[in-house]
């Protein structure tokens, strides 16, 4: 444990340290304190009162977001250490490559979770003056929980292609193309294919659904970049139904062509069990074959 404690604390340091970490985390609080204060001087400019929403505590950073803090965190976590000759170093104390590992992944969570924790802290003040009380601040702990396993899918691909290709540069920009691409691909099968479903089983924010019964009402996306929304509702309501829409396809006889939607009502307990079985699938197999590449890895001069 000694050991464990030492290494975890050196990554730590080094990881808080980090300018990119720092710049990151000052970006996302300016655009989530612009989000809160832009609609209030609006309102105030048109002489309304902004509307009262008791569920805007509730709300999720967008998955580029989390994206962006998984590059933050994890790009050098691995890379840098083959990158600036520490990894002979550091393999060469008597501390296994395992336990090393693991002080890695544990240090980039105990990170993630400050950061969000700031965050969240922030947004609900901000709620509240904005937006009024909110009933389901209590739920906090639940939505950062959320939040966390989110990043983690996106942790996990930068952790293993930082271990299978020893570069900063590769695991940060595999990762921004990995992005893209899920992005267009499942955009323009969703669009001219008929086949969004797909975007429910990739890291993504998955389908545009609402909350029956709420008002006002609560949207809710049932992609893997919405587990802390996703996990709040099934706490606050276990039993909630959500209308989902769905893109089926484009009719290009119409000009200019019409995109085609269809609704289906999804319990909010089958929208987490399969947001949760997804997020796992990724997380679980990468993080494991990068800590078996991590740990058969050759030092060479």
């Amino acid at each position: 444990m000694g050991r464990f404690r030492a290494i975890l604390k050196y990554e730590l340091l080094w990881n808080f340290r980090k300018r990119k970490f720092q710049a990151i985390l000052l970006i996302v609080l300016a655009v989530q304190i612009l989000t809160f204060i832009v609609p209030y001087i609006l309102s105030y400019t048109a002489g309304q009162e902004i509307q009262q929403d008791p569920y805007r505590a509730l709300s999720s950073p967008p998955g580029f977001f989390l994206f962006l803090f998984a590059i933050a965190v994890g790009m050098n976590s691995i890379s840098e250490e083959f990158e600036h000759g520490r990894a002979q170093i550091l393999f060469s104390k008597p501390i296994s490559r395992s336990l090393i590992f693991l002080a890695k992944a544990v240090a980039a969570l105990i990170i993630l979770t400050v950061a969000y924790v700031i965050l969240d802290v922030i947004g609900l003040a901000l709620s509240y003056l904005v937006y009024g009380p909110q009933e389901y601040m209590i739920f906090s702990p639940i939505l950062i929980l959320g939040i966390l396993l989110a990043t983690l899918v996106y942790l996990s691909i930068v952790f293993f292609l930082g271990s299978v290709s020893k570069s900063s540069i590769i695991a940060a920009l595999g990762s921004f193309g990995i992005l893209i691409g899920l992005g267009i691909t499942v955009g323009v099968l969703g669009t001219f294919g008929g086949y969004a479903w797909i975007a429910d089983y990739v890291p993504s924010a998955g389908q545009s659904g609402q909350v029956m019964g709420t008002l006002p009402p609560l949207s809710l996306s049932t992609g893997t970049d919405n587990l802390g929304g996703i996990l709040s509702q099934i706490v606050i309501d276990p039993n909630a139904q959500v209308n989902v829409t769905y893109v089926v396809g484009i009719d290009i006889g119409q000009i200019p062509p019409v995109i085609q939607y269809e609704s289906q009502i999804i319990s909010i307990q089958d929208i987490t069990i399969r947001a949760l079985g997804v997020a796992f699938a990724y997380t679980l197999p990468l993080l494991l074959i990068s800590w078996i590449v991590f740990r058969r890895t050759e030092i060479k001069e």
